[in-house]
């Protein structure tokens, strides 16, 4: 009788710590995974195919600042457009990281982009935040952006707030 309560009380107390440690599992693991490839990727700017895999094909990227509305891979390709060129990078990092955040499939990232020269223009280092939203594959599917463009690379800015309502 004593044997069967203290195989039933030391089954009990594993399946509670098994349960603890089953909770404790972070639900955001591949998202985050799949973020840090994602802004490798970026970062190094050296792989657009690789890069454009991240996106489901029906992406939506809004960029705020500039008032510029992406929608689909094909339009996204040409948005990025890594390997235009007039496009000089300065660094062997595109941008850099400061913080991040990841709630559900969104996650949130601040930093800047290292300057990089267009053409004859300097362009100066930027201050970013993007939301990227992922679907059940984790793909990306939705991508917002604020970013501190300088004056010089805003020469037709269109007004996103003209979204609000549509």
């Amino acid at each position: 009788m004593i044997q069967s309560i203290m195989k039933i009380s030391i089954l009990s107390i594993f399946l509670f710590i098994l349960l603890i440690s089953c909770s404790s599992i972070d639900p955001n693991i591949e998202v985050k995974q799949i973020t840090a490839e994602y802004y490798k990727t970026y970062q190094a700017s050296n792989d657009f195919v690789k890069f454009l895999d991240f996106y489901a094909a029906e992406i939506e990227l809004q960029d705020i600042i500039n008032g510029d509305k992406i929608q689909g891979k094909e339009k996204l390709k040409d948005f990025f457009n890594w390997n235009h060129p007039e496009l000089i990078r300065n660094d062997s990092l595109t941008l850099i990281i400061k913080d991040q955040i990841f709630r559900d499939k969104k996650v949130i990232t601040t930093g800047y982009f290292t300057p990089f020269k267009w053409g004859e223009l300097e362009v100066e280092a930027m201050h970013f935040t993007t939301i990227l939203y992922f679907n059940n594959s984790h793909k990306i599917i939705k991508q917002i952006d604020w970013i501190n463009y300088p004056s010089s690379l805003i020469a037709n800015r269109k007004n996103s707030n003209n979204w609000i309502l549509k």
